[in-house]
């Protein structure tokens, strides 16, 4: 799940915001393609950046305005990869500072 974490410690300040991002990587024979999901600068919406093999454009992001839309239309982007021949070759989710 994509979701803010800010520290609740006493005296925290903006400094010790982090998000959390979650990050697939789908492979088919030698080419990878990679997903992330996390909060946009701002907190106020979802990111779903996908950095698809042989993109002339490069990193394309769509953004949601809540968790729910973006994890179903990333379950249709993994659907649609798995069923071209992609494997789910990792799953990461780290924290991020800002």
């Amino acid at each position: 799940m994509a979701f803010c974490l800010s520290s609740s410690a006493a005296g925290a300040t903006a400094s010790d915001h982090t998000i959390r991002i979650l990050r697939w990587t789908f492979r088919r024979d030698e080419e990878t393609v990679v997903c992330e999901l996390g909060l946009n600068g701002e907190d106020s919406a979802y990111e779903l950046r996908i950095d698809p093999p042989r993109n002339p454009i490069g990193l394309a992001t769509e953004i949601f305005d809540d968790a729910t839309s973006a994890f179903q239309r990333h379950s249709a982007i993994e659907r649609v990869l798995v069923g071209d021949g992609w494997s789910l070759e990792r799953f990461e989710s780290e924290r991020r500072r800002r």
